[in-house]
Parts: C-alpha cells; sequence; structure tokens
C-alpha cells in the first residue's frame, strides 16, 4: 500500500509540472499542446510586435533602426535646385568707381565724374574721366552700418569725401519741405550726425557756407547699389533719395522729390541710382 501511495504521489507531480510546461499526456501517452494553443509558439514573444512606423509624433531615427535591425530609411532629397551662394564685393577694401543709373528703368548714364561742375558739385560723365573711390570702413559706433566715400584722384584733395552739403532750400528732409543736398567733396563728419558746419567742403570756395555730412552711404555687398542716408538738424532721419539735375548739371540729395519737382518744374530733374563698380 505504501509503495502505491508513493507511487500515485510521483505520477501527480509529473502532471502538475506537465500541465505547468505548457503541454500534456493523453491516455494514449501521445505528448501533445494543451487544447486551444498552437504547437511552436514561444509563449514569451505572444505579444504583438511594436509598429516602428514613423507616425506625427514620432520618428524613428536610422539609429534606432539599426539597433532594432530594421532597414535604414531613405536619403532625403532636396526639392529644386540649390542655388550657388552670392559673393559680396569688397567693402572695407574696396576701390572702384561709381556708376549713375537713371531710377526709372536702370539704363547707365555714365560715372560720377572726377571733375567738379562749374558749382564745384559732383556730376556724371564718361567712364574715361571717372572718379576713382576707396570704400570706407563701417564706424565700429554706428550699428547702421553706415561708410564713408573717398576720392581717390579728386580735385579737392583738402576734402577728400564724396558727401552732401546742405543745399539752399533747407537743411531738413521732411514730407512737404524743400530739402535736399549737393554732392561736393567735404571734410569727415561723423556717422548719423547731424551737419556740420566745421567739417568744411568744396563749395565754399565759392562763399557757400551751408553744413554738410560725409558718413551717409551704405553699400549693398550682393549687388553694389549705393544709397545714402541724410540726418536731419534735430538728429531723426528722413527718407532720402538720389536726383540729378539737368540745368545746373549736379548729382544731390533729397527727402520729398515731388516737393521739388513741383518747386522747379521746369528743371526737368529726375532720380537717379548710385552701383559701385569695383576694379574699374
Amino acid at each position: 500500500m505504501k509503495s502505491f501511495l508513493l507511487l500515485t504521489f510521483a505520477f501527480l507531480l509529473s502532471f502538475v509540472a506537465a500541465s505547468n510546461s505548457g503541454i500534456y499526456e493523453d491516455d494514449l501517452h501521445t505528448i501533445s499542446q494543451p487544447p486551444g494553443i498552437e504547437a511552436n509558439v514561444d509563449f514569451a514573444r505572444r505579444e504583438p510586435a511594436p509598429d516602428f512606423a514613423p507616425t506625427p509624433s514620432r520618428r524613428v531615427t536610422n539609429a534606432e533602426r539599426l539597433r532594432r535591425g530594421l532597414p535604414l530609411l531613405p536619403p532625403s532629397r532636396r526639392s529644386g535646385a540649390l542655388s550657388p551662394r552670392a559673393s559680396c564685393v569688397p567693402l572695407s577694401t574696396g576701390s572702384g568707381k561709381i556708376q549713375v543709373r537713371k531710377a526709372s528703368d536702370q539704363s547707365i548714364l555714365g560715372y560720377i565724374r572726377q571733375e567738379y561742375d562749374g558749382q564745384r558739385s559732383y556730376t556724371f560723365g564718361a567712364l574715361a574721366n571717372a572718379l576713382s573711390v576707396q570704400l570706407g570702413s563701417t564706424d565700429s559706433n554706428d550699428v547702421g552700418g553706415a561708410i564713408d566715400i573717398r576720392a581717390v584722384n579728386g580735385p579737392d584733395p583738402a576734402h577728400p569725401f564724396v558727401g552732401a552739403v546742405g543745399g539752399s532750400g533747407g537743411y531738413n528732409f521732411n514730407p512737404g519741405q524743400l530739402g535736399y543736398a549737393y554732392l561736393s567733396g567735404t571734410g569727415h563728419t561723423p556717422a548719423n550726425a547731424p551737419p556740420s558746419s566745421s567739417a568744411g567742403h568744396s563749395i565754399q570756395a565759392l562763399g557757400y557756407n551751408a553744413p554738410a555730412e560725409s558718413t551717409i552711404w551704405k553699400v549693398n555687398c550682393l549687388t553694389g547699389q549705393v544709397t545714402a542716408q541724410w540726418t536731419n538738424s534735430d538728429s531723426s532721419q528722413p527718407s532720402t533719395s538720389i536726383f540729378y539735375d539737368p540745368p545746373v548739371d549736379f548729382v544731390g540729395l533729397v527727402g520729398d522729390f515731388d516737393k521739388f519737382a513741383q518747386t522747379f518744374p521746369g528743371e526737368g530733374a529726375y532720380l537717379v541710382t548710385l552701383w559701385f563698380i569695383p576694379g574699374l
């Protein structure tokens, strides 16, 4: 009896162990999977494999895909052709000429001339008689980036900068006011400073003592366009344009060009643009 009980107990333990391992032995002593369980299933991996596809909130990097044994993502492609990086013309060490174009159609009129006109102001002419200029460095205290332009072979070494001298119509360029200035040789004035009566200029030789400004220029390093910024006597900086007056034959700066044209309707003045041409 004791042997029979021990044998029965051992059989029960074997049955329990076999049941816990996921297999059982039927009456024919055949080892089978429990009913309802597929064969060759690894029970440690029965949960669905995660979906590693990118979603709007998650992108699987190539490093992570390598770690998980997934294929790499295809390389990204840029749409459209790549544009070459534009080069800037030399500014702080640039030497060249200043070209004058008609603003309405950008046709080339000529170059700032080496000689003054009859009123000791700058005008334009052929390239053979063009003024050679040297672009100045930006004043470190000038957040606006204004520079001066030095006349290398100018007609007045005592006033070597291509600057602006307040016109007889007034020195302030506010809308509705007849404010303009002549381009001429000047002494140096700081950037963003009101017109100076002490810097001196070339037109003083004719007894005209209006104030002047020199550090008024900006040069676009991508296009070479030269623009000007006049400063009013109250330190405000109005809109500033560049124009040409044919009868008087001078290039100048102006605030309200319409006011100027209405005041002098018979002169045929028109707006122009200036361009720095390096190396000429």
